[in-house]
């Protein structure tokens, strides 16, 4: 028997436009405030801002810093962000790093922003998944880079299985689907891998000038993953890297995802600001007007005419079986609502289909899952608000 704590039955959601409609964006984060699970945002829900460093029409920034051999940034990060499920994304951000900024002073990480793709749960660490992507810099160089472990063949270890099995990796240990070979190692009981893109010199430099890496610079990152065609995985994905405006990591053959895994989608974001070895100094970084979208959205620094919503939601908790989710849509849209459990499992789709313009409903029977914490993702066209959800007996 289930009953209700609070007079209120349903989950509401009030969805409002953006001010400026792009169906390409999937989410925007400007940094203003620190009030990140209202605009969907979830697992660590942290950061701290600087409103002394920010660009121009901003009035805050992310600071990242990491203390003298801290692995993680003071005050963390906000976490991961869900949106719509899509073979293509592009990021946008602003970024400054201190003076004395050196990384982590070893030939890999620090590592900043990653996608990862459907095939695993929304908690999944980063580093062990069926494809994760990093969007960084080394020693200045900035990079792009995927890994695949959870896909490793750990029976073939070192053997090249591309025109055997589409059930292999392609990130390294399985061979190299595409020609760019990658790292393969040893990580605990199983083996990790690693396939890096690199810019041919240093852009974040040391020292004062254009890429001063003191002065505020636009970084752009797009991925698309490759076609599978008769189930098998074709080598047409695209890696790009875009430092002011300059297209300075360009490939259009690459292999992310074979054809074990053909419905492999990207849908989640996260800020993970990490040195594996531990700072080798007090060294900070900031992060401004971070933008996710499905192709790239051009813009500069100067302009920062980035679309902002003013999207907001409620819900009240807790719920019982069999809840009504309510919700508003004031412009027309297909809308889905998707449920997962308190480990990041998906447990219930609700496709609720296009609605017009007015008050909708859905009833979402939960008579058959325990009490607990629970997570909703309501998709509004190609836009993602989450939030959480407590069951109680």
């Amino acid at each position: 028997m289930f009953r209700l704590i609070i007079a209120l039955t349903a989950l509401i959601f009030i969805i409002k436009p953006l001010v400026a409609s792009d169906p390409e964006i999937l989410f925007q984060e400007d940094f203003e405030d620190t009030e990140f699970a209202s605009r969907g945002w979830y697992d660590h829900l942290k950061g701290k801002l600087s409103t002394s460093e920010h660009i121009e029409g901003s009035s805050a920034s992310l600071e990242c810093k990491y203390l003298l051999g801290e692995r993680g940034a003071e005050g963390g990060s906000p976490g991961r962000h869900l949106f719509e499920e899509t073979d293509e994304v592009y990021l946008s951000y602003y970024v400054k790093y201190s003076k004395n900024y050196i990384g982590s002073g070893k030939p890999y990480h620090p590592h900043e922003f990653h996608f990862i793709t459907n095939a695993n749960h929304i908690y999944v660490g980063p580093s062990y998944t069926h494809l994760t992507t990093y969007i960084e810099h080394n020693a200045g160089i900035p990079l792009l880079a995927i890994q695949d472990a959870e896909n490793i063949d750990e029976n073939n270890i070192g053997v090249d299985l591309t025109d055997v099995t589409e059930e292999r990796s392609v990130a390294g240990c399985n061979g190299s689907s595409d020609g760019y070979y990658g790292d393969c190692y040893q990580s605990g009981n199983v083996h990790n891998n690693g396939k890096q893109w690199k810019a041919e010199m240093k852009y974040f430099s040391d020292d004062p000038g254009n890429n001063y890496k003191n002065d505020w610079h636009h970084v752009e990152a797009y991925f698309k993953l490759n076609s599978i065609v008769d189930g098998k995985g074709i080598t047409d994905g695209i890696v790009r890297y875009w430092f002011d405006d300059a297209l300075i990591i360009s490939h259009d053959d690459v292999m992310m995802r074979t054809g074990q895994r053909p419905d492999m989608m990207f849908n989640q974001f996260l800020i993970a600001p990490y040195i594996g070895p531990g700072s080798p100094v007090e060294q900070t970084m900031w992060i401004d007007n971070l933008l996710v979208a499905k192709s790239r959205i051009v813009s500069s620094a100067t302009d920062n005419q980035h679309i902002k919503s003013d999207k907001t939601f409620v819900a009240p908790n807790p719920f019982s079986q069999n809840s009504e989710i309510k919700f508003t849509v004031t412009s027309a849209n297909i809308v889905s609502i998707n449920v997962y459990n308190s480990i990041g499992e998906k447990i219930s789709a609700l496709d609720v289909g296009y609605c017009e313009t007015g008050d909708h409903s859905i009833r979402f029977d939960s008579k058959d899952r325990p009490a607990g914490m629970y997570y909703y993702a309501i998709i509004i066209g190609a836009k993602v608000e989450s939030g959480m959800m407590m069951k109680v007996k």
